[in-house]
């Protein structure tokens, strides 16, 4: 009795080619361009470290594969927010702000993605670094990136830069010794196979001819499980350096007091963050007994991080008020402008930190309109504290009533009809328009529209139509329209279109970078030490502002909508 009988019987095969292809033996190559993955099984030796990382993203080093004459790195990328639609592709030119990958070898000898095909010379060939293959996609990437040649042994530094997500260049040292005594063990598949072909032309001379969709043939997929979060390895307190500290990791005192017991350097750089050292992350999120040690031991005070912030600009942003006060103790400039023309102590002036800041030598107050301003922005702000937004678009639409609105969309308000006062906030409630919130097509075509004061405010609780340019535009002829699409997966993604022309796309709720819109840094979108429910009223709140709306009632947002439209089909609105 077979272990598989009493499944459904498998079709018959189809009938076989007139002719085949058979794989002769492995033809060793000084320098092999493609991992020899036909003849052999790979050593694996595994190495688990972080190579980069920035505010949303983590690049881990996995592991490799060792052949008998090259090897395959692997790197896990993990992305916590992306832009809808995605990339073409993870990899850009040296032009580009893509991620780029690099090995410095034990010889001196440099080798990176971006290195064009290797000229021909009279000498041994030039190692290359290219990208053999990977997976995923979206918020997750394997990568597997093969190095034609066996690194020489010794110390090898892996170096990855990733411009556009705010990855600095990092260096991971490694031996590359053990890479090189692993090559023995590859497991060779066809050592009897007949000699290597006589060398020809393209790629089905070294072996590489694809002939089917690889092990999706033979093999049945297993069932489809949830990708399992990554998390940072537990620390270890007896290290002597910084390595492996997560951001959460500088709130434990005791590891960050026994890391400098064993000899951890105050003054280094910590692995993993963009020019960051000890105090800048200490000041941010650890307590003053460690942000005094480091002090203590001779953090360098106003040392620059990869953006040119100090440890005094990283306290602010995260209202670490008794952290700020010994960095000014300890002699911190408070005053000199370190992003978009602003100081640590202009932040602070405009903060509940400010009485820190007012007295000391060379403040400046903020002036009468910077004051308005801030407030402004606070109090439209504070409107929408604790609306849930996960998921939703909304748009704020200034210079026309809800009736004009609906006409935009492309229905008559008469079709349109205002619900009843009771009517539920959840738009799949029954009602007289009520629908299926969890029908994506209707979740598309369907719009809350409410008047407000000065304009209307329209709402889409699960579809992002209303934060895209065909639609904006649509509303904003001779006004101005921003609308939002807070992405349940991550990111807040804002459009303005004034008078039917679309003037910005942004992501919003990010720390500035020194050239967004001043509203950016009003609606503090700098602070990290923002109540919880103040996130998505934050961006809110901006949005509204950046349409030239003043709304002082959340219900347009976080209730009912005063009717609901449904755009007609075949709406060039709906793309």
């Amino acid at each position: 009795m077979s272990f598989f009988d009493g499944l459904p019987a498998s079709p018959p095969p189809p009938e076989p080619p007139e002719e085949t292809l058979e794989l002769r033996a492995y033809a060793p190559a000084e320098d092999e361009e493609f991992a020899p993955s036909h003849w052999f099984v790979p050593a694996q030796l595994p190495q688990v470290a972080e190579a980069g990382a920035g505010p949303d993203v983590r690049i881990v080093l996995t592991g490799w594969e060792v052949w008998p004459r090259s090897v395959t790195m692997r790197l896990s990328v993990f992305l916590r927010r992306i832009r809808p639609g995605g990339r073409t592709s993870l990899y850009g030119g040296p032009r580009d702000g893509a991620l780029r990958c690099g090995l410095l070898l034990a010889d001196g000898r440099k080798v990176t993605t971006l290195d064009g095909a290797p000229l021909p010379t009279a000498g041994p060939p030039h190692p290359t670094l290219r990208l053999g293959g990977g997976s995923g996609g979206a918020f997750h990437y394997e990568l597997e990136l093969h190095l034609s040649q066996l690194p020489p042994a010794g110390a090898t530094q892996l170096v990855v830069e990733w411009p556009d997500e705010q990855v600095a260049e990092t260096v991971t040292v490694f031996d590359a010794g053990p890479l090189r005594a692993a090559a023995g063990e590859a497991l060779e598949i066809w050592p009897a196979a007949a000699p290597p072909a006589p060398p020809t032309t393209g790629e089905e001379s070294r072996g590489f001819l694809t002939v089917g969709p690889g092990p999706a043939e033979i093999l049945a997929p297993p069932p489809e499980s949830a990708p399992q979060p990554w998390s940072p390895p537990a620390p270890h307190p007896a290290r002597g350096d910084w390595e492996l500290l997560a951001p959460f990791h500088w709130r434990d005192t005791a590891l960050v007091l026994a890391r400098l017991a064993n000899g951890a350097d105050p003054r280094a750089l910590v692995p993993g963050h963009p020019r960051e050292t000890p105090l800048h992350l200490a000041a941010a999120h650890g307590s003053p007994e460690a942000v005094a040690a480091l002090l203590d031991r001779g953090a360098a005070v106003d040392a620059p991080d990869a953006q040119g912030c100090t440890p005094l600009w990283h306290a602010v942003c995260h209202g670490a008020e008794e952290n700020a006060a010994l960095l000014l103790r300890a002699g911190a400039d408070a005053w000199s402008p370190q992003v978009a023309g602003r100081s640590p102590g202009r932040l602070a002036l405009a903060c509940a930190l400010a009485p820190l800041f007012a007295g000391l030598p060379g403040a400046v107050p903020l002036t009468p309109e910077e004051r308005a301003a801030q407030r402004a922005a606070d109090e439209q702000a504070a409107v929408f504290r604790g609306v849930q937004t996960d998921g939703a678009s909304v748009a704020f639409v200034a210079g026309i009533d809800e009736a004009e609105a609906v006409r935009r969309l492309g229905r008559d308000p008469r079709d349109c009809p205002v619900l009843a006062p009771d009517a539920g906030a959840d738009p799949g409630a029954p009602g007289p328009y009520g629908f299926d919130a969890h029908d994506a097509e209707e979740s598309h075509r369907r719009v809350g529209v409410t008047g407000v004061p000065g304009g209307c405010v329209l709402l889409q609780p699960s579809s992002y139509l209303l934060s895209t340019d065909r639609l904006l535009d649509a509303l904003s002829v001779g006004t101005a329209a921003y609308g939002l699409y807070v992405n349940p997966a991550g990111g807040t993604f804002g459009t303005l279109s004034r008078d039917g022309r679309t003037a910005l796309t942004e992501e919003i709720g990010l720390p500035p970078y020194g050239d967004e819109p001043e509203g950016h840094w009003h609606y503090r979108f700098w602070s990290w030490s923002r109540p919880k429910d103040m996130y998505g009223a934050n961006e809110l709140g901006y949005a509204c502002a950046a349409a030239g709306l003043r709304v002082t009632d959340p219900a347009p947002v976080a209730g009912p909508p005063h009717r609901w439209v449904e755009i007609p089909d075949g709406s060039r609105l709906l793309g």
